[in-house]
């Protein structure tokens, strides 16, 4: 079943007017993004979001485009953060996009599809393992602490396109602009030509209660896979907040002297005593 009506869409240009946060969020005015040389990161994700909204208006979307200011509860078929990111580590390259935290099966199959199609129109590949918790963590994602924010159960994906400090993604963003608005506006409307949304448990968020670990040694990786980064090893009893499961794999929150996140074989897990 579809809606009457055509697709919502919401597509925030990252940063754009980011002095009108609102009181709940001041702290955020003085994010004004990347920069190199003359150049801006809030100019490019103008340009480009401007771009893709054209591009699913063409198509019969109905779309809403954002500055950094969401309107509080918003309600939409997909949302898009569009940013740029400025390099931090030496061969940082390409683009990665991130769920919230917890994030909803319509979320993650939104974020499969720009995945699908964002490298494809701009040929850049993707900084895998360069997600930041800052990113799942963005702030038009956080309901539960500011009310400026998006509803839960709006699908919702935030994409960094690439890198303006460094010069092969540079050249790319900024020399082809059309590109990358074209690899998101594809990515969105292949997600909406399969999205149901009347499917409520497709778009509920899971929340799981907080394990621990079960033995020393478990090992925090990147993602399930032989390919994965180890990022850290578990003392026995960390506690972690499960976020998903796939396949007898959890991707976790993990507690101790830092903060990380990553995924765990469930079989490294336990449930708190009286849990």
């Amino acid at each position: 079943m579809r809606p009457a009506g055509p697709w919502r869409v919401g597509i925030q240009a990252g940063h754009w007017r980011v002095e009108e946060l609102p009181e709940e969020q001041y702290r955020l005015r003085d994010s004004t993004g990347a920069r190199y040389g003359r150049l801006r990161e809030v100019d490019l994700n103008l340009d480009v979001a401007r771009r893709v909204a054209d591009l699913l208006r063409a198509s019969g979307a109905r779309v809403d485009l954002l500055p950094a200011r969401v309107p509080a509860g918003y309600r939409a078929d997909a949302f898009m953060a569009i940013h740029a990111d400025a390099a931090d580590r030496p061969g940082a390259r390409g683009w990665k996009a991130a769920t919230p935290w917890r994030a909803s099966e319509a979320a993650r199959r939104l974020r499969e599809a720009l995945a699908g199609t964002y490298p494809r129109f701009t040929g850049l590949p993707e900084d895998r393992f360069g997600t930041t918790s800052y990113m799942r963590g963005y702030y038009a994602f956080s309901p539960h602490r500011y009310e400026h924010a998006i509803d839960p159960r709006t699908p919702a994906v935030i994409l960094e396109m690439g890198f303006i400090t460094v010069r092969e993604d540079r050249e790319t963003l900024f020399g082809d602009p059309q590109a990358a608005a074209l690899g998101i506006a594809a990515g969105i409307v292949r997600f909406l030509s399969g999205h149901d949304p009347y499917d409520r448990a497709r778009m509920a968020v899971t929340l799981y209660p907080v394990m621990r670990v079960a033995a020393s040694g478990a090992q925090l990786l990147s993602h399930p896979g032989e390919d994965a980064l180890h990022l850290a090893e578990l003392p026995e009893g960390t506690l972690v907040r499960p976020l998903h499961r796939q396949n007898g794999w959890f991707e976790v929150m993990a507690w101790g002297s830092w903060r990380r996140f990553g995924w765990l074989s469930a079989a490294a897990l336990e449930p708190l005593p009286g849990g």
